[in-house]
């Protein structure tokens, strides 16, 4: 018997996470006890579950759904076709279905969890158990809100130890479930409305990425994107909305174009009213002209008594806006049209019950209301009946019948004049009957209001026979209809779904997506291959650490590159294809942007950040970093020369790999070749290095290497390695080589084509050079470059990146310049060293680091006034600007968009110096 759940870890990653597509919490839970006949408890908790389920939750689950339905399998490793050959295995041969087998606590935990976060109203996938061990569990379940997460996590722990204590007194497990009710209703309050939740599940159902926020769902990315709010789309117009609200002047619209609808009018007074009702005769119908869903809607009056009374709720909902029309005989339908087709055809039948000659109105009644679709809630799929209601009691009189009477078999009893499912009514489909004369009524009424979807209110006394021979008219056409007439008509049909792939045009809503992760490189690649999509003709977005782009604009300068800058690009409709930067910091505290990635790049694996944030070994960076390869569903592009890298290449759950080296000589690049696999290397063509395209033993030379600008004719390898990721990227993308060819031999090392990248300043009297180095092996490269760049001047070393964290590689960057730099300007910043192991125990963090830095130099024969430390970075920039001479040459490790604007206003002071007039 399990006695008590203890939550160990619980942390919410804004991203997915451990697999999962949407926003993710881990939990690392334990639990006292165990239950002694496990089979006999489950079998318990299946049927008490079952028994939880919200009336308008449909389809229903059964009992057999519980609890695999809400967890999702562990994702499967699809080899190489190499290792395919090598084992002889299909991809999907490891693969099994959950749910085959009994569920454990675990299953329970995630499935009660998810469960009530989606009664919640929110739209969730499945969890994933990661792990179970005796007494407890690692899962990753999804979520929308935080605080409903939390919350239905608690309810879960609570009801699983109340199911598994029987002998809990009566009075407890009822406050329990008032308190979860309760609770179940508030939250409600805060999720999606029914038809927005039914939209977003056909949506997910389809491999369509969805995004939710307030009370609105984004389906798909960037061009491909399409919002919704319930059956509002982001192409319903305005003028079309507000047309259809105002109803009086929607039937005018509609009588104008030759369509049926009531005769009547709209009057502000009692007395105005009278006046239309003598106009048009007995019966007539009277509702307020600016409410939905049936309210105030008071039809078949015959007399002035109710007249008068039926004008004065309409009135009190609508003041001095009431309509007043001829009551039209007939049935109630809800005819929908979608894009201008009519796609179903419901009949709207007015609450009541059907007699069996044996049972009371009453008895009926409570047997109706027994159906557990049917609750209180106006968002439930039915609503109960109520006979005391003053609507049922006048109903009932008219039928001469009361609570106690007995119907005979096969009358019905209506207890409402309206047909409204918000009123109790429910609904049969009648697509198929439907005349196409009355499918051409409401096809034209949705287009003449000028209506994406409609739901247009339509009385007729036969469906089945024109309007023009039987009659009928138009009584409302409605711009935001609701669905549940033609979920309860037609249980079995999916029309959200239906609607959806409208909407997104059969496809799945995705744009082409990048994804490139690694230690070095990053940052280039992704702008090298944003230069090749933009080469393309498409509007390219990129998020990088240096700032985030959409085509050549720049949006942010700021580091939003992961999570936060993916959010940005995959929100706009004029992003065609992302390049994501996905950092470590960004995977550790976001998660993933994106539920899949169509390609996804490793470019290495090497010592940085190691030591910070639990990732303690290069082998566990390189495990962090194959997250993002599983989630590649096209192709990845892996380093063929890095070993850590080619680990991780069975972490890979797509079966296209593109691996990338140096050499066309490299062993991993020639078995995958072999066994006809793609690769991107260097080999010499044409007396010179060039990059190639290889897919088996078929070889296309690209371009060569000294052709690309970024490359500075072979004093920069790290940019001809970022080359070779960016073309293998494109390549995987289907890019065309001549366009990706051209594209690159357009790079080079611009602030405009990559800030902070070995950028060379121009319009100076010496010398400067920008560069984003910030651990040992960019700091290898750059040191590389400027022994084949040597100054006719001093040569000054302006440091703000390095040695922020790590104490050994500020050492390591200042040992490798010593034989370079004769003058140093040392800064940093104040927010990364206060969080570094190396120097927070100090009282002023940066202090203490300048101060090694100095006495580093100084105990290796620097002088002193050689060395100027600064803890102000626009300070310490100025100072080495304004001290560097002619024929000097300058390099400044620092963020691009802190030092070009003072840059700019340095070069504007000289500038205006250099102009004004001597004395």
């Amino acid at each position: 018997m399990i006695s008590a759940f203890h939550i160990q870890r619980l942390q919410f990653f804004r991203g997915g996470h451990a697999g999962l597509a949407e926003p993710t919490a881990r939990l690392s839970l334990r639990w006292d006890g165990h239950p002694d006949d496990w089979p006999a408890t489950e079998a318990h908790w299946r049927q008490q579950a079952l028994a939880l389920c919200p009336p308008e939750v449909l389809p229903r689950p059964e009992a057999c759904d519980w609890p695999h339905a809400w967890c999702q399998p562990a994702p499967i490793s699809i080899p190489s076709p190499a290792a395919q050959q090598a084992t002889g295995r299909h991809p999907a041969a490891a693969h099994t279905v959950p749910g085959s087998t009994p569920g454990t606590p675990g299953h329970w935990v995630l499935a009660l969890t998810c469960a009530l976060q989606q009664w919640s109203r929110d739209a969730l996938g499945a969890g994933r158990l990661l792990s179970e061990q005796p007494g407890g569990v690692e899962l990753a379940l999804p979520w929308q809100r935080e605080a409903t997460c939390r919350e239905a996590l608690n309810h879960a722990l609570r009801l699983l130890l109340l199911w598994s204590h029987p002998a809990i007194p009566s009075e407890t497990v009822r406050a329990l479930h008032t308190e979860r009710q309760a609770w179940l209703i508030r939250q409600q309050g805060g999720g999606l409305p029914p038809n927005t939740l039914r939209f977003a599940q056909a949506a997910r159902a389809r491999g369509i990425p969805l995004v939710q926020r307030d009370g609105l769902i984004q389906l798909g990315w960037g061009r491909h994107s399409r919002r919704l709010d319930s059956s509002f789309t982001d192409a319903t117009g305005v003028i079309a909305t507000r047309l259809a609200r105002q109803k009086i002047q929607t039937s005018r619209r509609l009588a104008e174009n030759a369509l049926p609808v009531p005769a009547g009018a709209q009057v502000a007074t009692l007395e105005a009213a009278r006046q239309i009702a003598e106009q048009l005769g007995w019966p007539v119908v009277v509702k307020p002209a600016s409410e939905d869903q049936g309210r105030g809607v008071a039809p078949d009056l015959r007399d002035a008594a109710a007249f008068e009374a039926a004008f004065a709720t309409a009135q009190a909902l609508s003041p001095g806006a009431v309509i007043v029309e001829k009551h039209i005989e007939g049935a109630d339908y809800r005819l929908l049209v979608v894009g201008g087709r009519l796609r179903m055809a419901t009949r709207r039948i007015p609450a009541g019950v059907t007699g069996d000659g044996q049972h009371s109105l009453q008895a009926l009644v409570e047997q109706a209301n027994a159906d557990p679709r049917r609750g209180h809630d106006k968002r439930s799929l039915l609503l109960c009946l109520h006979l005391d209601d003053p609507e049922a009691r006048r109903c009932l009189a008219e039928q001469a019948l009361s609570h106690t009477s007995v119907p005979a078999a096969g009358r019905f009893v209506y207890l409402r004049k309206t047909a409204n499912i918000s009123t109790g009514g429910t609904a049969e489909d009648v697509t198929a009957q439907l005349h196409p004369d009355n499918r051409l009524l409401a096809e034209r009424a949705a287009r003449i209001i000028g209506l994406d979807i409609a739901g247009v209110d339509f009385l007729c006394p036969d469906i089945t026979r024109s309007w023009r021979e039987v009659g009928g008219a138009i009584c409302e056409v409605n711009a935001q209809p609701g669905f549940r007439v033609h979920w309860l008509g037609d249980p079995q049909r999916d029309i959200n779904g239906e609607i959806v792939d409208w909407l997104m045009q059969g496809g799945d809503g995705r744009i082409p997506t990048a994804a490139i992760t690694g230690t070095n490189g990053k940052s280039t690649t992704a702008r090298m291959l944003h230069h090749i999509w933009q080469a393309s003709g498409r509007t390219c977005g990129v998020t990088t650490t240096a700032g985030t782009w959409v085509g050549e604009a720049l949006i942010s300068r700021d580091n939003l590159s992961g999570l936060p800058g993916a959010r940005l690009l995959l929100d706009d409709p004029a992003v065609e294809a992302a390049v994501l930067e996905l950092p470590r910091k960004g995977l550790l505290v976001f998660g993933h942007p994106c539920d899949a990635y169509d390609v996804a790049a490793l470019l290495n694996v090497q010592d940085d950040h190691i030591g910070a944030d639990g990732i303690d070994t290069l082998e566990q960076m390189a495990a962090l970093k194959a997250e993002v390869l599983e989630r590649a569903r096209h192709a990845v592009v892996i380093n063929a020369d890095d070993p850590l890298c080619l680990a991780m290449r069975s972490r890979a759950t797509c079966s296209r790999h593109l691996l990338v080296s140096r050499t066309a000589h490299s062993p991993a690049l020639q078995a995958h070749l072999a066994v006809g696999g793609e690769g991107v290397f260097v080999q010499p063509h044409a007396g010179q290095p060039w990059i190639v395209l290889a897919e088996g033993a078929r070889q296309t030379p690209l371009l060569a290497l000294a052709a690309i600008p970024a490359t500075l004719a072979g004093q920069l390898p790290y940019n001809e390695q970022n080359a070779l990721f960016a073309v293998a990227l494109a390549w995987a993308q289907g890019i065309e080589p001549a366009t990706i060819a051209r594209a690159l031999a357009g790079f080079g090392l611009s602030v405009r084509d990559n800030p902070g990248r070995y950028n060379l300043i121009e319009g100076l009297p010496f010398e400067l050079l920008v560069d984003f180095a910030h651990n040992p092996d960019g700091v290898n490269g750059l040191l590389a470059l400027l022994r084949q760049r040597p100054p006719r001047g001093r040569r000054w070393l302006v440091n703000m990146m390095v040695g922020n964290r790590f104490r050994q590689h500020l050492e390591h960057l200042l040992e490798g310049a010593l034989p370079l730099f004769g003058q140093y300007v040392l800064s940093g910043r104040h927010e990364v060293t206060r969080l570094s192991a190396d120097w927070r125990s100090a009282s002023d963090p940066l202090a203490a680091m300048l101060e090694h830095g100095r006495d580093y130099l100084q105990a290796r024969g620097v002088a002193a006034q050689a060395i100027i430390t600064d803890p102000d970075p626009a300070s310490a920039i100025t100072r080495a600007l304004a001290a560097a001479q002619p024929g000097d040459q300058v390099v400044m490790l620092v963020k691009p968009w802190v030092a070009l604007p003072l840059i700019e206003q340095w070069q504007a002071a000289q500038a205006q110096a250099e102009r004004r007039p001597c004395n």
